[in-house]
């Protein structure tokens, strides 16, 4: 009969313990099965009852992982587009709040400012035919005006306000103005004739430099250019042509002390009325 010693038995059984433990890790691990608890509805008439059972994970229909592809991944047509879902569209009858989306305002026109008076603003259109039956008027005024249009007249000679005639126009009723208004009124002279009907007014712009030479004669004739408006008989278009070239010829007076400073010359809009 083979007998152990104390330290053999002890040696002996810490191996078993050993390998006992090891086993159990390794099965614990590594099941046999796998099994999932399930809960569902029990029998019976109180909500609080439950049943509770062990179902295998193939009874309950999981779908293995499987690798999700990106646009590009793969040849085929559905695969290589992008698609998006359509915004659903509000019925017609539906309410729609409105837009926060401000319209662009119209844009307004540009405004010219200026230190000087723009109490008289007035500009002018150009027509090509005549406007009021047989006339040759063809200037159209536009935009806002102030008062009447045509000047007041001294024997037939009336001077512009000045306000088309920028910085350098010799506005009427001033002092020089009444002075050349005077001068080309008493040279102002046409002749009477039954063939002229209604009143006629012919516009004349004169370029006077500031020691008082009408420098709009060139050639002893008054060029067409300065002809703003004309007359369509001739003779009231002569007898005007006459008067400026009258009061060239004799000179008008130097620019008064303080009278347009900046400016070396001055342009004056001259109106000749007929009949006088």
């Amino acid at each position: 009969m083979v007998k152990f010693d104390q330290r053999s038995g002890m040696i002996f059984s810490v191996s078993m313990h050993l390998l006992l433990l090891a086993a159990l890790v390794w099965f614990f691990r590594n099941p046999l099965t796998t099994q999932i608890v399930a809960a569902g509805e029990g029998q019976g008439s109180g909500e609080s009852a439950i049943e509770v059972g062990v179902v295998a994970a193939s009874q309950l229909g999981f779908t293995p992982p499987r690798a999700v592809s990106y646009v590009g991944d793969q040849p085929d047509a559905a695969n290589n587009e992008v698609v998006e879902t359509e915004k659903a569209k509000p019925e017609s009858s539906a309410e729609v709040l409105p837009s926060e989306v401000k319209p662009k305002p119209t844009p307004k026109e540009k405004l010219q400012t200026t230190e000087r008076p723009t109490a008289n603003q007035t500009s002018q259109m150009v027509s090509p035919t005549p406007l009021r039956g047989g006339s040759a008027n063809t200037n159209v005024e536009v935009g806002r005006t102030f008062g009447s249009p045509i000047p007041a007249m001294t024997n037939g000679v009336g001077l512009g306000a000045g306000a088309n005639l920028g910085a350098g126009g010799v506005p009427g009723g001033s002092a020089y103005g009444k002075l050349i208004q005077g001068i080309l009124s008493r040279h102002y002279n046409p002749p009477q004739s039954t063939d002229v009907s209604g009143t006629q007014y012919v516009k004349v712009q004169l370029r006077i430099s500031r020691e008082g030479k009408i420098l709009s004669v060139v050639n002893g004739r008054v060029p067409p250019s300065y002809f703003k408006q004309s007359s369509s008989y001739d003779l009231v278009n002569r007898a005007a042509e006459r008067a400026i070239l009258a009061a060239a010829s004799q000179g008008l007076p130097a620019f008064p002390n303080g009278f347009l400073m900046s400016a070396q010359e001055a342009v004056a809009e001259i109106w000749f009325r007929y009949p006088k």
